[in-house]
């Protein structure tokens, strides 16, 4: 079969592979049919990252199931549309029976499809066949009736938004929240809709980006233009951090009010990152920042999809055909989808 491999700064190439086969029980093999580009993924490809080629790409993916293991026949029939976390999980551990899959033990920390270490040994979704190895725990059955390239990044991008603002909007919806965006794009687009959608008392976004701006501006929540970050925005309920900044990163924090919630999708390759400690501890402060839990948060995703008639899609602002996928992984863009 075919995959996409980055091997080299800048650099991707289809390269024929041995297919993936069933080897065991409780396996899989998903044939994707929509991959979206992890906003993580246009830094690595550019060396802006500790991920270094070479590897194959491609972790934001749904598919359907091409052939299963014997006992598994009647769990997925064959043509089943699933969601593929990107964390690979055993579903049995300590840590993936606490709600902590994306450390599950039994397989290498942070094992994921389409990055690093864990790309080389599971495989990248620009491919023609992903080896799912915990298919039970980890595959989730959606729709036929639902897009594929609607919900490509439900198991990344589009669950950042719940871990940033809906797991806490469906606990309280009388909040107002602050959305910084910037490097993480899709992620605060994401959060800005998914907020409208579940009715929050007030949604803010600031970009430097027009473009983003104009699509945030679309979602019905208030867009205001920036030439760079001041010291706060005011005081809000929560504060979502997509920015990839310092600078946006402070002012995120110092537009908490009192008990605030801040939550962060900015990835910075650094253990020495300030915060202004005495203003958090005399107001509160609740920080959340980490990983996000695929296989726990795209049931709650789909739901809002699927029954809720949320619609991810608005934020995607191009689909490309698989065959150009070499070339398109690599523009800029705001969120794209390659499809079958």
């Amino acid at each position: 079969m075919q995959r996409l491999m980055f091997v080299k700064k800048n650099t991707l190439q289809w390269m024929e592979t041995e297919d993936p086969k069933i080897t065991g029980p409780n396996q899989a093999l998903v044939r994707p049919l929509a991959v979206s580009r992890c906003d993580l993924d246009l830094p690595i490809l550019r060396g802006e990252t500790l991920f270094r080629a070479p590897f194959p790409v491609g972790h934001e993916f749904v598919g359907e199931i091409r052939e299963v293991s014997p006992e598994l026949e009647n769990v997925f029939p064959l043509g089943t549309r699933v969601a593929v976390p990107f964390q690979i999980s055993c579903g049995h551990c300590h840590n993936c029976e606490t709600g902590q899959s994306k450390s599950c033990s039994t397989v290498p920390h942070t094992s994921a499809y389409g990055m690093g270490k864990g790309g080389k040994e599971y495989g990248g979704a620009l491919a023609d066949s992903v080896l799912v190895p915990y298919a039970k725990e980890m595959l989730v059955p959606f729709s036929a009736n639902t897009d594929p390239a609607a919900i490509a990044s439900i198991n990344d991008n589009l669950i950042e938004a719940w871990k940033l603002a809906g797991i806490f909007l469906q606990e309280r919806k009388d909040q107002k929240i602050l959305i910084l965006g910037g490097w993480a794009a899709s992620i605060g687009l994401y959060t800005a809709a998914l907020s409208k959608h579940m009715g929050a008392a007030e949604v803010v976004y600031v970009d430097t980006d027009k473009k983003r701006l104009d699509l945030a501006d679309s979602f019905g929540v208030k867009a205001e233009k920036i030439s760079g970050f001041p010291k706060n925005f005011g005081k809000f309920d929560i504060v979502a951090d997509a920015s990839g900044s310092e600078e946006g990163w402070e002012c995120g924090l110092r537009s908490l009010g009192v008990d605030g919630i801040f939550g962060s999708c900015s990835i910075f390759w650094t253990n020495a990152l300030p915060i202004p400690y005495l203003e958090l501890y005399n107001t509160g402060a609740n920080l959340k920042i980490g990983r996000v839990k695929s296989r726990e948060w795209i049931p709650e995703m789909l739901r809002l999809v699927e029954e809720e008639g949320f619609d991810p899609s608005r934020v995607t602002t191009r689909k490309a055909k698989w065959s150009e996928a070499a070339e398109a992984f690599l523009e800029e863009e705001t969120k794209l989808v390659i499809v079958r």
